[in-house]
């Protein structure tokens, strides 16, 4: 995977639990800057997050992030609070699943908590081409708000809200999708909660698509146990054996066929491959429920089989 080394020039408090991070590549530029994009912070051995880019420089050598420390969470944002300025990363990426379409739709943006972090950048990029829209910006109470400021200052007030749970109650979802005019484009990031709450309002809709991003991959609580599979590799007619408690990303890569992969959790895509024959369990984050019914592509890291045998064209 290729990475950058990029230096930490600033930390600015955005709220009592959110930071921005703002990072300059050492050498070069930064590619693939665009609304909705994220990068992989390298935080340590077998440490690698993703962040989503909410602002960057018009010559791609600096980028910010925003990041929520999570105390009870996987270890991410603690080592990211704990960089200091002056501070030497590896950066990978950006990368971007999650794209603002270019059709000339009206646009909803629905954004909860640090779920805003891609949201605003989307909410300038729509601004800066003359587009209708809307931005939503949900928290819990205004003091949380993180990027209550940084929307403001895009000068979208007419279009803009902010609704804070402690003051103004559940938002009335379907009623916000009924609402929308008719063929509208859904932007969505934040907490599952929220995420569901959204996709069962989108029957509402007067038609139009709801495009969201996860915080993290989703839940195996439902799931099947994991059992044995065999992956064939098309190019070779290798046939690998996959145990119940491990990945085909593992398995490939432990005997000489490397796949690139991230963040491992199946929240990047960089471990996506292409997949010829078989029934795939998938387990990602990235793939939307269209997009995984084809069975066309999988997560090596996470998504597993449903049938006996997977054949990956590689």
């Amino acid at each position: 995977m290729n990475t950058q080394i990029a230096r930490l020039v600033r930390k600015t408090a955005l709220s009592p639990d959110t930071t921005d991070f703002l990072f300059e590549v050492k050498d070069g530029r930064f590619a693939g800057l665009e609304a909705g994009a994220h990068i992989d912070v390298h935080l340590g051995k077998d440490l690698v997050r993703q962040y989503s880019i909410w602002s960057w420089t018009q010559d791609g050598r600096c980028l910010n992030v925003a990041v929520k420390r999570e105390d009870e969470g996987r270890g991410g944002s603690l080592a990211m609070h704990a960089l200091e300025a002056g501070m030497l990363v590896q950066i990978g990426g950006p990368r971007n699943h999650f794209h603002l379409q270019p059709a000339d739709r009206y646009v909803a943006l629905i954004a909860g908590g640090i779920g805003a972090t891609p949201i605003v950048a989307m909410a300038r990029e729509l601004l800066n081409t003359g587009r209708n829209f809307q931005v939503i910006y949900l928290v819990r109470s205004k003091g949380l708000a993180a990027m209550d400021a940084k929307f403001r200052a895009l000068g979208i007030d007419e279009w803009y809200r902010l609704h804070c749970d402690d003051k103004d109650g559940q938002l009335d979802f379907k009623a916000v999708l009924r609402d929308l005019p008719v063929d509208s484009d859904v932007y969505t990031c934040g907490p599952e909660p929220m995420l569901n709450a959204v996709l069962e309002a989108g029957s509402n809709m007067r038609g139009g698509t709801i495009h969201f991003e996860r915080f993290s991959a989703a839940s195996d609580q439902d799931r099947d146990e994991s059992s044995e599979f065999e992956v064939e590799i098309k190019s070779s007619g290798a046939v690998f054996e996959v145990g119940a408690e491990e990945t085909i990303l593992s398995v490939l890569n432990s005997n000489g066929v490397p796949i690139d992969f991230g963040c491992s959790e199946g929240l990047c895509g960089t471990c996506m491959v292409d997949v010829l024959e078989g029934e795939v369990d998938h387990r990602d984050a990235i793939l939307t429920p269209d997009e995984q019914a084809t069975n066309q592509f999988m997560c090596t890291c996470v998504s597993r089989a449903k049938s006996k045998r997977l054949v990956l064209d590689l």
